[in-house]
């Protein structure tokens, strides 16, 4: 499975299962995630690829900063992943 990163993927294994995170990078067969709350972008949590569902992509400033090779903070990190709850529940 291969993302452009950054995107936005949901956890389908774990303590931290239906959670939404923010792909930081890759490292081999993980993806280094973090939510801003709980998983810190300055410690992203590794979890295997297998172990999420890519669910969906975001245009949110905050990440188009990523792509741009900028880093972010948590609270940005955490604004995309709100703005993308309110969208997916639009969706709905």
């Amino acid at each position: 499975m291969t993302l452009e990163l950054p995107r936005i993927v949901r956890s389908l294994a774990g303590h931290d299962k239906g959670e939404l995170f923010c792909v930081l990078d890759t490292d081999g067969p993980y993806l280094l995630l973090c939510d801003g709350k709980r998983r810190k972008t300055e410690s992203p949590k590794r979890k295997k690829t297998v172990h999420t569902a890519p669910v969906g992509d975001s245009q949110h400033p905050a990440l188009d900063r990523l792509r741009a090779g900028n880093p972010i903070t948590n609270r940005e990190v955490r604004r995309a992943l709100a703005a993308f709850r309110v969208e997916e529940s639009r969706r709905v």
